[in-house]
């Protein structure tokens, strides 16, 4: 058992003063009972710009801003610190020449064995620095999520004029060459390659029809989403050949056009995911509303996807989800979002949004 002696344990404390008043990158100094100065170190001198002779014996309120001492954030401080014997906080710090700071503050209270509060003992670090690199990320991930909004509306847009382009332009140019043959037909009778002709025009029409409300369908704009979804879903259904259950909540109201969009993407890009990845031969659609939002769910009962590809937030980040991660920030921009879920017995997609009008929840 190794015991100090009082002269040794005296140099140990001299040599942590010295130490303490060293260090050059922290402020570091003592503060009584009522928030007065007491010790300054070469940190403090350096970061607040403050000698110890200019500074020590006055309230550290004074490297606070003047809205912060008019909202007593000073003594909110000291009061925290005391009764949960340390608080931490960052927040815009003055200089002796009036220039402001960011700093990470850490106040300490300093008691006896008594329990008896002898002071405080405080701790600054000008973080400046990075609080400008965190607002320049910040700034950067915001022109990219802009960009990425753009980018969205851009292709809907587009979306939207070829889909009009192909029933309006080719759809005539079509009915008319049926008009023709129908004319031809009357004329000469059911010549077998002029009624196959015929009949190959009209599965023409059909398919740029489909084509075109595929890319942007009308029903959405005109009845709402219900609508659409069932109209999708119908034809989903007898071109892949898989099982689809939809479930929905009657009262579900008419959303913003932008949102309904968004949704009726979300169901496209999950059922092609369902239809290319999954191997599920059933899919399960949900439109409901809960706690005030607008819920869309897709589920199947395939093999899942590799649990790595989405982490904890729920959104897919690999490139097997690259149509899903559009989506996501889609829906992120309209105030709600996409989680994504994944085990053995199957995958969910769920799009969440706010709503204008309070609507019934779903039915337990």
């Amino acid at each position: 058992m190794v015991s100090f002696s009082h002269n040794s344990s005296s140099e140990a404390s001299e040599q942590f003063r010295m130490l303490v008043e060293a260090v050059q990158d922290y402020a570091i100094f003592m503060l009584d009972p009522k928030g007065h100065i007491a010790t300054w170190n070469a940190g403090a001198e350096r970061i607040k710009q403050y000698t110890a002779a200019e500074i020590v014996g006055q309230h550290f309120s004074v490297f606070y801003t003047e809205e912060d001492r008019a909202a007593a954030k000073p003594e909110r401080s000291l009061e925290k610190a005391a009764q949960l014997g340390r608080h931490e906080q960052e927040g815009w710090r003055v200089r002796k020449d009036g220039t402001r700071f960011w700093a990470n503050v850490t106040l300490t209270a300093i008691r006896d064995g008594d329990g008896q509060l002898l002071g405080f003992a405080k701790i600054t670090r000008d973080v400046s620095a990075r609080r400008q690199i965190e607002k320049q990320l910040h700034d950067s991930e915001k022109s990219l999520r802009d960009l990425s909004l753009h980018l969205l509306r851009t292709q809907d847009e587009e979306r939207r004029r070829i889909g009009r382009d192909l029933h309006d332009s080719l759809g005539q140019y079509l009915a008319a060459l049926k008009m023709k043959l129908d004319m031809l037909s009357r004329r000469h009778g059911a010549d077998k390659d002029l009624m196959d002709s015929i009949r190959l025009v009209e599965d023409s029409i059909k398919e740029v029809r489909t084509l075109a409300y595929l890319l942007h369908p009308p029903l959405l704009e005109e009845s709402g989403l219900q609508s659409a979804i069932q109209w999708y879903l119908d034809g989903f259904s007898s071109r892949s050949s898989i099982k689809i259950s939809f479930e929905r909540d009657p009262d579900f109201p008419r959303l913003s056009r932008e949102v309904e969009l968004a949704m009726f993407r979300v169901l496209q890009e999950s059922l092609t995911n369902v239809h290319r990845h999954s191997g599920s031969s059933v899919a399960h659609i949900c439109l409901f509303i809960q706690n005030g939002n607008g819920v869309l769910e897709i589920r199947d009962e395939g093999q899942g996807m590799d649990p790595s590809l989405i982490p904890e937030s729920g959104l897919i980040t690999a490139p097997l989800g690259i149509g899903l991660r559009g989506m996501s920030e889609r829906m992120r921009q309209l105030g709600g979002n996409l989680d994504v879920t994944t085990g053995k017995n199957g995958t969910s997609v769920r799009a969440t949004a706010p709503l204008k009008h309070k609507g019934r929840h779903r039915p337990g």
